[in-house]
């Protein structure tokens, strides 16, 4: 299988089953004659499909909609590989006319045809014609013009289009060194060995920073649980929960499992923690982990975060809520969701997160400590619910660093964006 043949089959998945990006390209690694290559098509495809899509559009004589999901895909790698990767001799065409005689043989002289004159009248073609800015922008770095506009409005037009910029740029992946097993100096002459250029992190404690992450999970170091690839801010969320050891810990949203994790290295495995999600079918994956990292005194659990669990009421000296939120802070790194989020999905997101919230205070003892966090931006999910928190009767503010809260931005901070406070209950 050829490393395009490779790139069109994650593309498919990500695309048209609802996959994500990050898991396929893991599960098909081992396949790629050149992984960093693969990836880079990927995520550039992702990154940019809304543009891609746009240039197609100019010159095909079929509707987008009437061209099939398989070929255009395979038009989004051929324009991808000529317009951002530079790659204008026609081997790259030749390739992929061979692929699109596999997926859909009468397409063949229709994709040959595309590519050459996008080869010819590229400038042409790569030229955005739009007097509205948010439009505009929206089609240069491919994210929804109704969530484009949201940021826009929340944060006005300097954010939104640095913001646009990072996420279409090359990621920095950071790891969280698991203290209970070595420490960053070891595992960094671990890494520096196998050929990783590895950085200090810049907020986390235990953080560092991988420039050329590609294969890392397929390391000794990660199998035997040295470390866990966890984003700054991620980790930041529970620096500021800052939990004791010998103390109850409720993660109320767990999954997949990597704040939980750290909850548990943070303590030294000598709290007993719940950590809870919804879907038992995500149980295994929070377990695979507490393993790998050799963590103890874990209980995994499932009920719903929406309801209380009577049992648990003023049981826990921490709560982390990390809720479920529309992801739009980590765009950058899953890119996928800039075509699976509405404006529509941000406001019930809102309203669930207020739900659980109202149960999550329930769980806390008398002056237990409350985070709660999300990895998006915009106050629907963000501020309007810290305003909400921060009225409570029942609640006390705890400012972290100075502030009220954190709100991480990604192209000042050089990762996820994330949104974090702290409460205690009184």
């Amino acid at each position: 299988m050829t490393d395009l043949n490779l790139a069109f089959n994650i593309l498919k998945s990500v695309i048209y089953e609802d996959r994500k990006s990050n898991e396929e390209i893991n599960k098909l690694a081992d396949k790629a004659g050149n992984l960093s290559l693969v990836t880079k098509i990927v995520y550039g495809v992702l990154e940019n499909k809304i543009y891609l899509d746009y240039m197609i559009r100019k010159l095909s004589s079929v509707r987008l909609k009437k061209i099939h999901p398989y070929v255009l895909t395979i038009l989004e790698i051929g324009f991808y590989n000529i317009h951002f990767l530079n790659t204008k001799d026609y081997a790259i065409v030749n390739e992929l006319v061979e692929l699109t005689k596999a997926k859909n043989k009468r397409s063949t002289g229709f994709v040959n045809a595309i590519l050459r004159n996008f080869i010819r009248e590229e400038d042409e073609v790569a030229k955005i014609y739009e007097s509205d800015d948010i439009k505009s922008l929206s089609i240069r770095y491919s994210l929804q013009e109704d969530i484009t506009n949201y940021i826009y409005d929340n944060y006005g037009m300097d954010y939104t289009k640095n913001f646009l910029r990072y996420i279409n740029d090359e990621q920095i992946i950071s790891i969280r060194v698991n203290t209970l097993k070595t420490n960053k100096d070891e595992l960094t002459k671990s890494l520096h060995v196998l050929g990783y250029n590895i950085s200090e992190g810049s907020l986390g404690k235990n953080s560092l920073k991988v420039i050329n992450p590609a294969g890392l999970i397929s390391t000794r170091e990660f199998g035997n649980g040295l470390f866990t690839i966890q984003q700054e801010a991620s980790q930041k969320v529970i620096e500021v929960l800052d939990p004791k050891e010998n103390s109850n810990i409720l993660d109320l949203c767990a999954a997949p499992g990597t704040k939980t994790s750290y909850i548990g290295e943070y303590t030294s495995n000598q709290s007993y923690i719940v950590a809870n999600d919804i879907s038992t079918n995500k149980l295994p994956l929070i377990k695979e982990n507490i393993d790998r990292l050799g963590l103890k005194n874990i209980e995994l659990v499932s009920f719903d975060a929406c309801k209380l669990e009577k049992k648990y009421k003023d049981q826990f000296d921490y709560v982390l809520v990390d809720a479920p939120c529309s992801g739009l802070g980590v765009m950058g790194r899953k890119p996928e969701i800039r075509y699976n989020r509405s404006i529509e999905d941000i406001k019930n997101l809102g309203k669930l997160q207020r739900e659980i919230l109202d149960q999550a205070m329930k769980y806390l003892k008398k002056d237990g400590i409350l985070v709660y966090s999300t990895c998006t931006i915009g106050n629907i999910e963000n501020k309007n619910n810290f305003e909400y928190l921060k009225n409570q009767n029942n609640l006390q503010l705890l400012s972290i660093e100075g502030k009220d809260y954190i709100e991480y931005i990604n192209f000042k901070d050089k990762t996820d964006g994330f949104f974090i406070s702290k409460f205690k209950k009184i």
